[in-house]
């Protein structure tokens, strides 16, 4: 299964290659997300695993969720933020938009408090791109600055 790369041509101060991406996996799906600062990884992480199952550019920000998780380190941070997210869809069929607001606090514990934006999904606005995430895994993920953050992890669909 490939999943094609979205293409960015908006380039930032930082050196990101883009918002995110999506690698080659055998069965599962490969995401790397990007950002100048980590909330802004976080962010586009959120983005990259709702748009494995739907158009988030298409979702409304009428509604708000706010969302809050705890963690000694940045990967589990990430793990439960994505597996949070995950629910809004799956237990709530909340579709969320790219209206998301996150704010990363601590040293370890860290805490990130986000705001999301979005709406009862419905697939005739929504659309289905055939796939449904799962869960978040710990498979292949890592978290790296190196001039922009980078978050890379793996869903199960």
């Amino acid at each position: 299964m490939k999943l094609k790369t979205r293409d960015i041509t908006v380039y930032v101060a930082c050196g990101k290659p883009g918002d995110y991406k999506y690698g080659e996996h055998t069965a599962d799906v490969l995401i790397e997300a990007y950002g100048c600062t980590v909330e802004e990884a976080f962010r586009n992480a959120a983005i990259a695993t709702a748009d494995v199952t739907y158009y988030s550019e298409r979702v409304a920000p009428i509604e708000e969720r706010r969302v809050e998780v705890e963690h000694d380190d940045l990967e589990g941070l990430l793990f439960s933020w994505i597996s949070e997210v995950l629910y809004l869809f799956d237990g709530e069929k909340f579709a969320i938009s790219r209206d998301i607001g996150i704010a990363i606090r601590g040293e370890g514990p860290y805490r990130l408090t986000a705001s999301v934006r979005g709406e009862k999904y419905d697939v005739n606005r929504h659309g289905f791109k055939g796939l449904i995430v799962k869960a978040m895994t710990y498979n292949m993920m890592e978290i790296r600055h190196d001039g922009y953050w980078a978050v890379r992890f793996v869903v199960d669909i």
